[in-house]
């Protein structure tokens, strides 16, 4: 449907007074008979129940980029239906070969003071669903590419503060992709809408860092994330198992930054979590730690080419699986100087190589248990500090001080 067509269809609904959900899914339903565009013109459309795209359609906005004017720029959905229910359909629903475009969603009822569950935002399925170009301001779910098999999701240029987890991928057997997606508690407090009051800033820094997940990965084979990035978060990158397995990909340009935790490896497969390029933060929490790998895990964890840095309490604690730390840079961990290293391993398998350690601080620590660990050819603020105590084969050398 044509820009001219939808502006006279909608036209009743733009200011926000009216219940739009029925009429645009018509125009949905209508577009899905032959395949093709449903073009919302810019205004505010209340949406008190959800919607759902068939296969072959395009939900286009006006707006092609992300935004912090919720309320006065391009195409906004006033999202009101599921209020206390996570559970209940998503506000926007993709079928197979659907995808949603330059849209703004916002959730007037959401406050700060009193956060209330809401379902997922965007919610895709099956085989090339996309979301591209789409702000959210304050969902408390944002976009879930795991509850149900899907393969081949492409999410693009997505920015926003979604209150709980921001991306959710699992069940996913052919690769997916996400690039250029932004989570930031600012794109809630800087906003520029018609009056309603902003959050207060403590209250939701505090409960991002209590309660909220950047992106967090499930099964997928493959995955393709390039240039994202969250601020504030309890944890920024998780990797967890579920019934459908775990997680291998290629991971870009990431960054967490403000996090309590910046990387948190529950399980993940032996081919790999590859991340380059990574910037790292961990802070404003009660003991933060950039990089944790529990004892459950038994999959590889490399970092290459990545910046860490705090105050933190700890680099790196890997308790399992197996590590990797090449030409990277630490700075600013053990921040009350209570002794803890940058970067220590009680259990699985540890390689360090031609990185930095920015401090004169406990470098790296080494249990009894570790299985096999190699520290080699690294640079060391002040004396070399490495405490090796462990039973196993472990090659220690070429590692030098530095002014």
């Amino acid at each position: 449907m044509s820009e001219p067509e939808t502006k006279t269809i909608f036209a009743d609904y733009q200011d926000g007074s009216r219940d739009a959900a029925s009429a645009i899914q018509a125009a949905l339903d209508l577009a899905g008979q032959n395949g093709g565009e449903v073009f919302l013109p810019a205004g505010r459309y209340r949406l008190d129940g959800s919607l759902t795209i068939p296969s072959g359609v395009t939900l286009k906005g006006s707006w092609q980029g992300p935004h912090h004017a919720r309320l006065k720029t391009g195409t906004v959905f006033l999202a009101y239906g599921g209020r206390d229910n996570e559970n209940a359909s998503p506000l926007i629903s993709l079928s197979p070969s659907s995808s949603v475009q330059g849209i703004t969603i916002y959730y007037p009822e959401q406050t700060i003071d009193d956060v209330k569950p809401y379902p997922w935002a965007i919610q895709g399925r099956g085989m090339h669903a996309s979301v591209m170009d789409v702000t959210l301001v304050n969902p408390y779910k944002g976009v879930d590419f795991g509850a149900h098999h899907n393969e081949l999701h492409y999410l693009r240029n997505i920015f926003g503060c979604p209150l709980k987890i921001g991306v959710y991928v699992n069940s996913c057997t052919d690769i997916g992709r996400i690039e250029n997606v932004h989570f930031n508690p600012h794109y809630w407090f800087r906003d520029e809408g018609d009056g309603e009051p902003r959050p207060d800033t403590g209250k939701l820094f505090h409960y991002l860092i209590t309660e909220g997940e950047g992106f967090v990965f499930g099964r997928t084979d493959w995955e393709y994330v390039l240039n994202t990035f969250c601020y504030g978060y309890k944890i920024g990158y998780h990797f967890i198992a579920t019934k459908d397995g775990l997680c291998n990909g290629n991971f870009l340009g990431i960054g967490a930054d403000g996090a309590r935790n910046a990387v948190v490896v529950e399980e993940s497969y032996p081919y790999g979590v590859l991340i380059t390029n990574g910037e790292f933060v961990s802070m404003n929490a009660d003991d933060p730690v950039q990089i944790i790998l529990s004892p459950k895990n038994e999959g590889v964890v490399q970092f290459q080419n990545c910046s860490f840095w705090g105050p933190c309490n700890q680099i790196a604690r890997i308790q399992g699986g197996k590590a990797s730390f090449s030409q990277c840079n630490f700075h600013f961990w053990d921040r009350e100087q209570k002794g803890l290293p940058a970067i220590e391993a009680t259990a699985g398998s540890l390689i360090v190589q031609n990185c930095f350690f920015h401090q004169p601080f406990q470098h790296i620590r080494l249990g009894a248990d570790v299985n096999s660990a190699v520290i080699t050819g690294n640079m060391m603020q002040g004396k070399v500090a490495i405490e090796n105590n462990c039973k196993n084969e472990v090659a220690i050398n070429s590692n030098s001080s530095m002014k």
